[in-house]
């Protein structure tokens, strides 16, 4: 399979280079693009708004090089990404996109420029960049999700699916803060408090339950009991979700939604299930960690002071904290990819990551996770967050071409293992849905070097690291 790859003329690069490589103090030319105008599609939200926005002003003064970004919703996005690109069309030159989403697509498309010519090149990344040595190893095991291909994006955005508590209540109803996934159904249910004519006052937990968006908070839940998206089976791809591990997965993750979650969980999306916790009717919410800011807001939240976040309890297989990571990428159509690839360098900085980190982007970069200027939310989400992006794995979608497809079927085990919860009922619909995707894997994929985000080698969070989260909330367990 052919990859593209940068061809770099050696005039060019003397040129550009001059005497930097004779002396670590040169002033790196960050104007050598100036007049450019660049191109860029992104996703809507906190990473725009909150972090890139903010600071292109600055980018532009730096550099003399003019960003225009179109800012679309993520269906939008996609859609229209798939089509610039599909089309070979020049006019958009970088645009972020999630490796275990669209990436695999885009890599074995040729779509994506390979990045690793930029980043050996001096004259054009600054000699402090320090990458991979300032990236947590749970993002760059996410980079990656094809067999043989080049670095081709950047990781720098870590969203992780953490367990948010009502510490209030754990410490009002002396409820043990959980380690375990059976301390955690148990806290769900001491925590399901019902008033004095038997109503439920305040639901035990709650996650995501409909359709295909549930993969991406159940993922953790399926590698801590042990089960897992795929196996290699004499060299096949085959769907591993009808197994006894993660049967065991399903089995418990529908109790906790059917017998302590209020029935919205059924249909609500993430954002629902966020404000019904933010209101004060859950104790305990799993989903991604940003939405601590909501929940920390009085004018968003009523429960502001009393959130916290932990990492979602460890299983019979450990801790597989459960990280969504964004990249940024170039078009290998864009005719400005050396602007384009100064505008990456310049906004994954190590003074630009920790502007986004302390603007509520949680990023990649470990020195913004532990520079003193940075305080987190609370020190137990900080704590959390830094852990899953060291030991995270990209867990929340099935690695695989037709990745929409698979995440369906997986949704109907999973509605059938909250509506039905029958162990017998959901071996059915595993079995049905693993056949299906199986035949699915074996159009989509053949002869596909395809493999999704790394899922080994990541060891699992240590107990002592489980912990830590906990100790730091101050309730003695």
């Amino acid at each position: 399979m052919h990859f593209p790859s940068r061809l770099i003329a050696g005039a060019a690069v003397s040129l550009v280079l001059g005497s930097a490589a004779s002396t670590a103090a040169q002033e790196f030319n960050w104007r050598q693009f100036e007049g450019q105008t660049i191109n860029g599609i992104l996703n809507e939200g906190p990473l725009v708004s909150a972090y890139i926005e903010p600071q292109l002003r600055e980018f532009e003064d730096l550099t003399g090089i003019t960003v225009r970004l179109e800012k679309l919703a993520d269906s939008q996005a996609r859609q229209k990404l798939d089509i610039v690109l599909s089309g070979k069309d020049p006019s958009v030159d970088f645009f972020n996109v999630q490796m275990d989403e669209r990436g695999g697509a885009y890599t074995v498309a040729g779509y994506l420029e390979n990045l690793e010519g930029y980043l050996a090149n001096p004259a054009l990344t600054p000699a402090d960049y320090n990458y991979p040595g300032d990236w947590a190893k749970g993002c760059l095991a996410t980079t990656k999700v094809v067999k043989d291909a080049p670095l081709n994006n950047l990781v720098f955005s870590a969203q992780a699916q953490l367990l948010h508590i009502r510490e209030d209540l754990f410490r009002q109803h002396g409820v043990k803060i959980p380690e375990t996934l059976d301390e955690l159904e148990e806290a769900a249910k001491k925590l399901t408090i019902r008033d004095a004519n038997g109503n439920i006052e305040t639901y035990g937990f709650i996650s995501r339950g409909a359709g295909l968006q549930a993969t991406a908070s159940f993922g953790t839940y399926l590698r801590n009991f042990g089960g897992s998206w795929f196996r290699e089976e004499n060299g096949v791809k085959t769907a591993n979700f009808a197994s006894k591990e993660s049967i065991d997965a399903f089995e418990y993750y529908g109790r906790l939604i059917r017998e302590y979650a209020p029935p919205a969980a059924l249909t609500n999306q993430h954002a629902a299930n966020a404000n019904l916790f933010a209101s004060g009717k859950v104790a305990i919410l799993s989903e991604l960690n940003f939405y601590i800011y909501n929940f920390n807001d009085p004018a968003r939240s009523r429960i502001a002071g009393n959130a916290t976040t932990i990492l979602v309890p460890r299983g019979p297989a450990g801790s597989y904290p459960n990280i969504p990571t964004t990249s940024f990428a170039i078009s290998s159509f864009s005719q400005k990819k050396d602007a384009s690839w100064l505008f990456l360098a310049w906004i994954t900085g190590k003074e630009q990551l920790l502007y986004a980190q302390k603007n509520g982007t949680p990023v990649c970069r470990e020195s913004a996770w532990v520079d003193p200027s940075y305080q987190a939310p609370s020190p137990a989400w900080g704590e959390a967050s830094r852990l899953a992006v060291q030991y995270g794995r990209a867990l929340a979608k099935p690695p695989a071409i037709a990745i929409n497809e698979v995440r369906e079927a997986v949704g109907k085990v999973i509605d059938v293992a909250i509506r039905d919860g029958s162990r017998a009922a959901i071996e059915a619909e595993a079995s049905k849905q693993a056949a299906i995707v199986d035949e699915l894997i074996a159009r989509t994929e053949k002869d596909s070097l395809f493999t999704g985000p790394e899922q080994t080698g990541q060891p699992s969070a240590p107990i002592e690291a489980q912990r830590r989260p906990i100790e730091l909330i101050g309730l003695a367990n």
